[in-house]
């Protein structure tokens, strides 16, 4: 593929305008030039055609004019000044959610005009004497701090991190039969009542978006069907129905819940869902009238977006669920068709299984967040917003113009994956947020915030870039597309104001120049996690045949942590602080073949130790002799003592797990996803071993 140039007249402008990036450096440093059949392939998905010359003409003409046009909505933090596009001039007027009106003060600038933000966050009204209109969405100058959310000035929190799957009861804890499958949001009740009881703020949780209720083996919650529901398999029906409607609901059934290390997901989740549909029909038959009327006001609170969901959940089943529905016939394509309604009122019950499923799962995870608080948390729990959707969910079938097609999120070509990364998500088009006021971004931030006291956003960077790949071509060939950033991250502090809630966002990876700073200026917690929390490196000689594979730098003592995030001592995708120590995660790149290219067995396990031997040392440990066997107690202690205003802690490392949640660039050889922990949640807090590496993390923190 050629790179563009002066065979495209006027395609790499178009692309910059649109804000695709033709040129880009690598993780070895060295630039690269995007293609030109790759432009055009991104350009045709944000809805500007560049073919030929006067495709590339009109679409340039279509950005000019969109960006002199006033957008539905216009953001920015109090007190800032916005620059306004420049149709929009004249005197205006601020009418604030509160009721107070403001006198717009338009200020002219030689980029055009700027408007003088007021202080009051809400979402507003704009209007201009010409009779344009807009919303005005003021955020905080900063989204809530821990500070704030504790009433601490000088907060030093810590919480834990939760997969909810991997979760255990306790026994005697009410569970019976199917729901003994997997951790489910009464699990999760039961961890966040104790570890608030031991001193802990916050919980944190791993995804529980929608998935597919006939397909319960895709279980990777970064992978969801819709990120504006949840996963009805989480839900606890015995604290929302009752224990007694479970009984009588109850179904024998061969065999018992398995118990096993790892969840067999098409068979419990199988078993769940004949559990839910029992219960739905004993609901329908019986249920009494307080009960009903929560359920009715769920129904109208979540209207269309929650029928939508339900009509695909059933329509996914009944068209055999293996084939995407973008390959279904057409007259199925359209959420609106005469066909699919037609359809709806043929299965009406089928389709309100799945409203009172997901009405089911919304109750109990309000549950679950309320008894933690209840019990002393400051925070709460604190969700997980996945990056993305799947294609074929239903988000992309529900509210396709969101959604850029054709191309899905990735990564590009790094150092471990020389080949780059297609990660097969959905990706919202820039342009159809601008052109909707955001309500798509803002609908998400709302249904992720409902049950939560924070927010940790997966992949972050992406509100500033995503590498997009075009549909059929390898991760390489794919660009990254600008997002609005400030835009974005206004909106976020302003629903995390309205919703009084935390922010975390995970910038890990090539952090582009100045990101890190403006999720400080806007209140958002970065992340501190311990493998890579190193010194500046030395510098390489000149003669390196690769800087980039330089010698690793030494650990930083804990002192030294930035105090602008959450420390961590490592997340779902990286070791265990047990596999690390070990190198089990050596073990498993060995014996599933994923060395790199420069890689080998012996040099990876050769720089573990060396590696081992560093954090002994940050550790203030020995200088050539660490111990053989993890030092769990230690590295807990250490990860504490960190200036890090809240420290996050993964059930794995205090239940001193030795496999990691998920083996990025696996799918079925490892087991990803379906781990359940070496002990239930009492045992994580009263096991003798547990008990030291508990004492250990919360030692100087937690409420005062």
């Amino acid at each position: 593929m050629s790179p563009a140039g002066a065979n495209d007249p006027g395609l790499p402008e178009l692309a910059a305008m649109a804000g695709i990036a033709e040129y880009w450096t690598d993780a070895r440093r060295r630039p690269q030039r995007v293609s030109a059949d790759t432009l055009r392939a991104l350009l045709t998905s944000l809805g500007l055609p560049a073919a030929s010359a006067s495709d590339v003409r009109e679409s340039a003409q279509r950005l000019a004019e969109d960006a002199a046009r006033l957008p539905p909505l216009l953001a920015a933090r109090g007190g800032a000044s916005l620059a306004l596009p420049s149709s929009a001039r004249g005197p205006c007027r601020i009418h604030c959610e509160s009721g107070r009106v403001v006198e717009g003060r338009v200020v002219p600038a030689q980029a055009g005009p700027v408007l003088a933000v007021p202080d009051e966050p809400g979402y507003h009204a704009l209007s201009f004497a010409g009779g344009q209109t807009a919303v005005l969405a003021v955020a905080p100058r900063q989204a809530p701090s821990l500070a704030e959310l504790t009433g601490q000035p000088d907060a030093r929190c810590w919480g834990l991190c939760a997969q909810v799957y991997s979760l255990r009861r306790g026994p005697g804890a009410g569970a019976l039969g199917a729901e003994d499958d997997f951790g489910d949001f009464g699990a999760l009740r039961e961890l966040a009542v104790l570890a608030a009881e031991h001193g802990a703020d916050a919980l944190a949780i791993s995804p529980v978006h929608a998935m597919y209720a006939s397909q319960p083996g895709r279980c990777s919650p970064y992978s969801p069907s819709s990120r504006l529901f949840l996963n009805p398999l989480y839900a606890n029906p015995a604290a929302v129905l009752g224990a007694a409607a479970l009984r009588r609901a109850q179904v024998e059934e061969p065999g018992g819940p398995d118990g096993a290390a790892c969840i067999d997901w098409p068979r419990a989740g199988a078993r769940r869902q004949r559990l839910l549909r029992a219960l739905h029909r004993q609901f329908r038959a019986s249920a009494p009238a307080d009960l009903r009327q929560r359920y009715a006001r769920f129904c109208a609170q979540q209207g269309q977006a929650l029928r939508d969901h339900a009509v695909f959940e059933s329509l996914h089943a009944a068209r055999g669920a293996q084939a995407p529905w973008t390959q279904w016939p057409a007259q199925w394509r359209d959420p609106e068709s005469a066909c699919v309604r037609r359809y709806a009122r043929m299965h009406a019950i089928e389709v309100d299984f799945h409203q009172f499923a997901q009405w089911l799962a919304a109750e109990s995870l309000a549950l679950a967040h309320a008894a933690g608080r209840e019990a002393g948390m400051r925070v709460g729990l604190i969700a997980d917003l996945a990056v993305g959707d799947s294609p074929d969910g239903s988000h992309a079938w529900g509210r396709q113009a969101d959604l850029l097609p054709r191309v899905a999120i990735g990564a590009p070509p790094d150092i471990h994956n020389p080949l780059g990364q297609n990660w097969g998500l959905t990706a919202f088009s820039p342009r159809a947020l601008a052109a909707s006021g955001y309500a798509a971004f803002i609908d998400m931030l709302r249904a992720t915030l409902a049950h939560a006291g924070g927010l940790r956003i997966d992949h972050i960077l992406g509100m500033a870039r995503l590498w997009l790949v075009p549909e059929g071509a390898p991760p390489t060939e794919g660009a990254y597309l600008r997002y609005p950033l400030r835009t974005l991250l206004a909106l976020t502090a302003l629903e995390a104001w309205r919703h009084r809630a935390l922010v975390i966002g995970e910038n890990l990876g090539t952090v582009p120049d100045g990101f890190d700073q403006e999720l400080a200026d806007h209140g958002v917690l970065g992340m501190n996690v311990l493998w890579f929390m190193r010194r500046a490196p030395d510098p390489v000689p000149a003669d390196t045949a690769d800087p980039a594979l330089g010698p690793p730098s030494a650990f930083a003592a804990a002192r030294d942590w930035p105090p602008g995030s959450a420390a961590m001592t490592t997340t779902h995708d990286l070791p265990t602080l047990r596999g690390w120590w070990t190198g089990r995660d050596i073990d498993w790149r060995v014996k599933l073949g994923l060395l790199g290219p420069d890689d080998s067995e012996e040099t990876l396990r050769r720089g573990r130790a060396a590696d081992r031997v560093l954090l002994s040392q940050a550790m203030g440990g020995p200088a050539a002799a660490p111990p053989s066997e993890p030092p769990l107690a230690d590295l807990l202690r250490f990860v504490s003592a960190t200036p890090c205003p809240l420290l996050l802690v993964p059930m794995e490392d205090l239940a001193g797990a030795l496999d990691q949640p998920n083996l990025p660039g696996t799918i079925d050889v490892h087991p990803n996803w379906r781990q359940r922990l070496p002990l239930d949640n009492p045992a994580c807090f009263a096991d003798p071993a547990a008990r030291l590496r508990l004492d250990a993390m919360r030692g100087g923190r937690g409420r005062p």
